[in-house]
């Protein structure tokens, strides 16, 4: 019997926790295309304020020295597919997805030619990077959180997710981690499926993934990593919703920057 040959990305995905004018961060994403000057295209999608936040990354951009930077906005799905858009998403070197909500940047770009011609560069060109920050991160995965505050994280019913745009798999991001307290949102996710591994990035804090598995820390605060496949046993199935979860043998690392870590052998690399 065959065994399935794993195909893996030759881009480069970068989901950030938040806080993306981190110089750090910024000049890594210029590091990985490989070029100098790359054209940066920068997607205001999830935003309800696109001018602002097209103003605001111009500005850190220019700031660093690049002015090849062009900016994509709409409000409707029939717009993701203009071929003024799929020619901007052709010709730069990075993409970044821009902060807001990701349920809406989800419902706007899922199933378009926009995200096939997006996913289909990130498969198969290296040095091809997509950048995504709080929103943008949280909807790069194939499961994604789109409510559930931190308080009550930990009770059924209260977290509430959906499919992300799939640029990886197996894997779900939550933003402004460490800030806003969010390992109960971390651990309710890995009890609804302990085959996922979670992501949780604090601010100004990314991870850069190459070939959809190794990963490592960049930017100045934590990265937190939990792992649900050595769970024991939880009662989610036998409780009703409203009440509190048990969950026995969930598996938390925590990585600083510079450290890395591979998603399919879930262990830290030295």
């Amino acid at each position: 019997m065959r065994t399935k040959r794993v195909v893996r990305p030759k881009g480069i995905l970068m989901p950030i926790g938040g806080g993306e004018d981190s110089q750090l961060i910024l000049e890594r994403i210029i590091k990985e295309t490989g070029k100098k000057r790359p054209k940066i295209c920068y997607v205001t999608v999830a935003t309800t304020s696109p001018r602002e936040a097209a103003q605001k990354h111009k500005k850190f951009f220019r700031d660093m020295g690049m002015k090849n930077v062009t900016i994509i906005h709409f409000d409707t799905r029939k717009e993701a597919d203009l071929p003024s858009n799929l020619l901007k998403i052709k010709e730069c070197n990075a993409v970044f997805l821009g902060g807001g909500d990701q349920l809406r940047l989800s419902s706007l770009i899922g199933g378009t030619k926009f995200i096939s011609l997006l996913r289909k560069r990130y498969l198969n060109e290296p040095k091809f990077v997509i950048c995504g920050n709080s929103a943008g991160a949280a909807a790069m995965s194939d499961t994604m959180i789109i409510s559930g505050s931190s308080q009550d994280a930990l009770i059924k019913g209260e977290l509430e997710l959906t499919n992300g745009l799939n640029l990886i798999n197996n894997v779900f991001i939550d933003t402004h981690f460490t800030q806003r307290g969010r390992f109960g949102r971390l651990i309710q996710t890995l009890t609804y499926n302990p085959g996922v591994l979670g992501l949780g990035l604090s601010l100004d804090t990314g991870v850069v993934i190459y070939g959809g598995d190794e990963l490592e820390v960049v930017g100045t605060g934590l990265v937190v990593i939990a792992d649900g496949t050595e769970i024991i046993y939880t009662d989610l199935t036998e409780i009703d919703n409203g009440y509190p979860i048990t969950v026995e043998g969930v598996k938390m690392h925590v990585l600083g920057p510079g450290k890395r870590f591979s998603i399919s052998e879930r262990k830290l690399l030295f």
